[in-house]
């Protein structure tokens, strides 16, 4: 057994147990940040994990416990210092609702050049929509295909073509990707739009978004791609990059994950590497270290948090589940670190979060958080 192994099993255990030192303490959230002790907190965990409560039962807690979704955690932590269970804390069990709220899965909204809305996801697909003689393929993945190979321009004003645009949009609860007519690949995340023309125009390809989504954009050096915000333009040739722009966020995130993009945002041009990411605030912009796990979080299926305040962590559940949230004010400086698989219902998301330690129910539509 190697000596870190020991010395991290030991971190876990004191954290667990409550018996580390300040300056221990200090330690074991900063190895939790980079990831270090993620193998031995899951190893505790599986050792650990809780059966369902029973509804007669009370629950009696003697040690702060990890609780996990498929094998993944979550923690409740103070912004100064973190939140223990008190070794004698009794609580009552949280009783599941008789009606689960469903995760979110694959549903948007398309609208057409003509104004035609068509709706996408659940069993009112369509397998091949056309719009000025543009096929586009929906599969029952979430996957919108356009392509074009069957247009002709004879038959028509080019520059008239590439007026025509589409809109897709994502309601709360869902999720879309679209691959446009030049193989640039979308992702959209929940409560997001992107509007794109039919054919893009010779010299430029030129989107306008809401909301979060991840592009892998389609190499062309003689026709950049811009993407375009409220509030910034991102110039890029082909790469691939998390552009997170909600009108109830207190800032546009965009992180870039391979390639080069030239972003105007502030006044101001910002070139970005990868792994670096620009905070944008409106007046002002910063230019930081992203963290692309987190990030992608959404992307690849889970909810992944790192120190993720109260606030931002319900915008995200209450985007996902369509739901309402009322949160106590002194909440606001908890923090939460873990990863949880989006497919879980509600109830289940809502399970572990109280039993991380939040005083947590669902009324409802509506999520209660209390101190």
């Amino acid at each position: 057994m190697k000596i870190e192994d020991t010395y991290y099993r030991k971190l876990v255990d004191g954290y667990l147990n409550k018996t580390l030192t300040k300056r221990e303490l200090t330690i074991f959230f900063d190895l939790l940040s980079k990831g270090e002790l993620d193998f031995y907190l899951e190893e505790d965990m599986i050792s650990n994990f809780p059966q369902e409560p029973k509804r007669e039962r009370k629950l009696k807690v003697s040690r702060t416990t990890w609780f996990a979704a498929a094998a993944v955690l979550v923690m409740l932590i103070g912004l100064s210092s973190p939140l223990w269970f008190s070794k004698e804390t009794v609580e009552e069990p949280y009783v599941m609702p008789k009606s689960s709220i469903k995760a979110g899965g694959n549903h948007a909204v398309l609208t057409l050049s003509d104004g035609r809305e068509v709706v996408l996801g659940g069993d009112s697909n369509a397998d091949i929509i056309q719009d000025n003689q543009v096929n586009i393929a929906n599969s029952v993945a979430g996957v919108l295909k356009y392509d074009f190979s069957s247009l002709s321009l004879d038959k028509g004003d080019p520059d008239k073509a590439q007026e025509k645009t589409n809109c897709i949009k994502t309601p709360n609860g869902g999720t879309y990707q679209i691959i446009l007519s030049d193989g640039t690949k979308v992702w959209l995340n929940s409560r997001s739009s992107i509007n794109f023309p039919l054919i893009f125009d010779k010299n430029e390809r030129v989107v306008d978004i809401e909301g979060e989504v991840f592009f892998e954009v389609a190499k062309n050096e003689r026709k950049p791609f811009i993407v375009r915000t409220k509030s910034q333009e991102i110039k890029v040739i082909g790469t691939s990059f998390n552009v997170n722009a909600y009108s109830d966020e207190p800032f546009v995130r965009t992180t870039l994950v391979t390639g080069k993009i030239k972003l105007k945002a502030s006044d101001q041009l910002f070139y970005l590497e990868p792994g670096d990411e620009l905070i944008n605030y409106g007046e002002h912009s910063r230019l930081q270290t992203g963290d692309i796990e987190q990030v992608l979080a959404w992307k690849e299926g889970y909810f992944k948090f790192d120190k993720v305040d109260l606030k931002t962590l319900m915008r995200e559940i209450s985007r996902w589940y369509n739901v309402s949230v009322n949160i106590d004010a002194q909440l606001k400086n908890d923090r939460f670190v873990g990863k949880i698989k989006r497919s879980e219902d509600l109830d289940k998301m809502i399970y572990i979060l109280k039993e991380g330690g939040l005083n947590i129910r669902l009324v409802d539509r509506t999520i209660i958080v209390r101190d």
